[in-house]
């Protein structure tokens, strides 16, 4: 169930007892919209985490891409001086940057659309909120003319859209796949790894003899 789903029922169960106790309905309404305010800030609020660990992620991908490419540039410098055994050394450490840059490009990317989906859902609760302020009169003279609780669920209704929740569940979808991920890294298959490892290796050969190319065609 999304938040504002959540949010919705609760005022409404509030309209219903309120209604059945024959409270003010002025009362009833501004109570709603400071629930509403609340919520707003909620989810501008977590829009800014957003932005805030999209952010995080480019400055981690530059540091990846940098620290590759000073591991390169020493492999070719090593080259250079006729030590292959450095070079080596130097394009193992370029791999290990150089294999960071892809998973974080694809953090960014997943980021990139959450933050896009919660502009959206945002600009499109804060028009409800300025609808429903702009319309309190006209709020406020139905909530009088409603004698049952059935009716005063049907008017509330509208202050409520199940849309506005499911951008927070694909979100909890996302951190949980990528914790799924981050935990199959971490506990990888043996026989899995030992082909890894034999794979970086043939990457580190081949690099190295790029560099060796290079250096004769030069």
């Amino acid at each position: 169930m999304g938040l504002f789903e959540r949010m919705g029922q609760a005022i409404r169960a509030q309209v219903n007892s309120l209604i059945q106790e024959n409270q003010d309905p002025e009362k009833l309404l501004e109570k709603a919209i400071l629930e509403m305010e609340g919520e707003l800030i909620q989810m501008r609020q977590a829009l800014a985490a957003a932005v805030a660990t999209q952010k995080r992620t480019e400055r981690q991908r530059q540091q990846q891409e940098k620290a590759a490419q000073i591991w390169h540039e020493r492999a070719q410098l090593a080259l250079n001086h006729g030590n292959e055994a450095l070079a080596r050394q130097a394009l193992t450490q370029w791999q290990i940057y150089q294999s960071q840059i892809a998973p974080l490009q694809t953090s960014l990317q997943q980021q990139t659309a959450i933050i896009q989906k919660l502009k959206k859902e945002l600009l499109t609760i804060e028009r409800k909120y300025a609808e429903m302020k702009a319309q309190k009169s006209l709020y406020l003279a139905r909530l009088r003319s409603a004698s049952a609780s059935q009716k005063a669920q049907e008017i509330m209704g509208s202050l409520n859209s199940s849309q506005m929740g499911t951008i927070f569940e694909k979100l909890e979808a996302k951190v949980l796949e990528a914790e799924s991920q981050a935990d199959l890294i971490q506990h990888k298959d043996p026989l899995e790894r030992q082909f890894q490892d034999l794979e970086g290796q043939k990457q580190i050969e081949a690099e190295l003899l790029k560099l060796k190319q290079e250096n004769w065609d030069g």
